[in-house]
């Protein structure tokens, strides 16, 4: 039973699916699988769980299918994340449009903009997504009817690349019934049931009719699909010893990502190594799945045996896949429109920007985040020691008396804006559109957001950074950047201290 979490840590751990520190990403519909997925990794991941240096993220992209039902299962998604304190990512991208504008099917638009929001937010780590294993009985007849050998038909694996799926040895059923058991506020998705997409149509109308034909097709697949796993685990083996002597450089330009390959190499191998080699290179350039089938590798090996030139010759693949021969040289890239991006537009979100007085001296939490905010001003005795370094800009000497640290600024409160006399002087909240800022050392104020880009702040992240404010100005990015215009002097007179404490900090841990 999926209920008992030691069947889940069993899985994970003879899979290696989570690192021993780090990030993972969870795609998160609101379903019931991603929410059981979610609220079990939930359980183990985080301080004082099996797994405490590892940090959660949850990601939920709105395909615009729904109207404004799909925008409401964003805003619980991200009000499931807050109440559990973890980051969340929202996206928005609309796949009807990106259907007829790179020609796919619905489903497979909906299925590349997944793929491409999920790893524009992992940037690099661990996916997890809560494919199980009526979604492989489904993907191996998926496969099965659309064809496209060996690789198709062993299905989908525990991990894939950077794609990790925890829930793959249990069912539906198993996942409903821990939501049920854990009361979790699964949402609905009427799409599941839209016979517009094939998956749906194998789920809903294939699935039955094979199971009266034979009770026991599900296990034959899985069975199946098990044998031919140990002969694909091998190729996959030979595809990675011989990649380095084919494939000469990657680049690595998030838009126009290529491989260029060594054209006599390649030819070296085997035919079936060939294909393969294609196929998981193609996958790399296509959200994980090869668009390639037997008529184009038939076009790619009539293009591999032109003799070499100058010449520069080039095949238009699915999946916007370019391929470019010129001479030895074979390139890979993959062209996504500038409209594309533009249409692509992943947003990370903090519901709670409600912003709150903090008192001097005071502390108050942030609302929407784990941390803690703290003001209070300098002693007088500190003051008189500070004063003849601040005079003749001793800066070593000030730094000696006034220790400073990521989460801790000092600032000259003769210049932080009185609110008509009121005894708060500051308030700090989290980022909303349109705030600014005067970094230290420059002249002219920036936008957060450009800030918080240039400084190569995580997206999720950006949402639970506290902003400090006099008034209207913001005075501290915290962590980030102080404004220039409340930095010490060696006119200032009185100095008040800002800091940002996180709150796990009172169960012994540290930020």
């Amino acid at each position: 039973i999926l209920s008992s979490i030691d069947n889940i840590i069993t899985t994970i751990e003879e899979r290696r699916l989570i690192p021993e520190h780090g990030r993972i990403v969870v795609a998160v519909s609101g379903g019931t699988d991603s929410l059981c997925l979610l609220h079990l990794l939930h359980r183990l991941c985080g301080p004082g769980k099996r797994y405490p240096d590892v940090q959660l993220c949850v990601a939920h992209l709105d395909h615009q299918l729904r109207g404004e039902a799909s925008e409401q299962d964003a805003v619980q998604v991200a009000r499931l994340a807050e109440d559990w304190g973890l980051p969340v990512v929202l996206g928005k991208v609309d796949v009807s449009a990106l259907a007829r504008r790179e020609r796919r099917s619905l489903e497979d638009a909906a299925r590349v903009a997944r793929y491409r929001f999920l790893r524009e937010v992992a940037h690099g780590d661990p996916i997890a997504v809560a494919h199980h294993l009526d979604d492989q009985v489904e993907t191996l007849l998926l496969h099965w009817l659309r064809g496209g050998g060996l690789a198709s038909m062993v299905g989908l694996q525990p991990r894939q690349q950077d794609i990790i799926r925890p829930l793959l040895s249990f069912t539906h059923a198993q996942t409903l019934a821990y939501c049920v058991e854990h009361r979790l506020p699964v949402l609905e998705d009427a799409s599941n049931s839209d016979t517009r997409f094939l998956r749906n149509r194998i789920r809903h109308e294939l699935v039955p009719l094979l199971e009266t034909l034979n009770p026991g097709f599900r296990e034959t697949l899985l069975r199946n699909a098990d044998i031919m796993q140990v002969d694909f685990a091998w190729i996959e083996e030979q595809v990675a010893l011989r990649w380095s002597e084919v494939v000469e450089s990657v680049e690595e330009d998030e838009h126009e990502p290529a491989f260029q390959l060594r054209v006599h190499a390649l030819l070296a191998l085997p035919l079936s190594l060939q294909r393969h080699l294609l196929r998981s290179l193609t996958a790399r350039l296509s959200a994980g799945q090869s668009p390639l089938e037997l008529r184009h590798y038939r076009l790619i090996e009539d293009l591999l045996a032109r003799d070499a030139s100058h010449e520069t010759l080039t095949l238009h693949m699915p999946n916007q896949i370019r391929i470019l021969r010129t001479g030895d040289i074979l390139v890979f890239k993959c062209i996504q429109s500038e409209q594309s991006r533009q249409s692509e537009q992943f947003t990370s979100i903090a519901l709670n920007t409600e912003e709150v007085e903090l008192a001097l001296p005071g502390f108050v939490r942030v609302p929407g985040t784990a941390w803690i905010a703290t003001a209070d001003r300098i002693p007088a005795a500190v003051l008189q020691q500070l004063y003849p370094a601040l005079e003749c800009e001793d800066w070593q000497r000030v730094w000696s008396l006034l220790p400073v640290a990521r989460y801790v600024v000092y600032i000259d409160s003769d210049k932080v804006a009185s609110a008509a006399g009121r005894a708060a002087l500051l308030s700090v909240r989290t980022r909303r559109d349109g705030d600014r800022i005067q970094p230290l050392g420059m002249k002219h104020e920036k936008k957060v957001q450009d800030v918080l880009i240039d400084k190569h702040i995580l997206r999720e992240e950006r949402t639970q950074i506290p902003l400090f404010f006099s008034a209207a100005h913001c005075v501290w990015l915290a962590g980030v950047h102080l404004d220039e215009r409340v930095r010490l002097t060696r006119e200032t007179k009185n100095i008040v201290r800002l800091t940002i404490i996180s709150s796990e900090n009172e169960k012994g841990h540290h930020a």
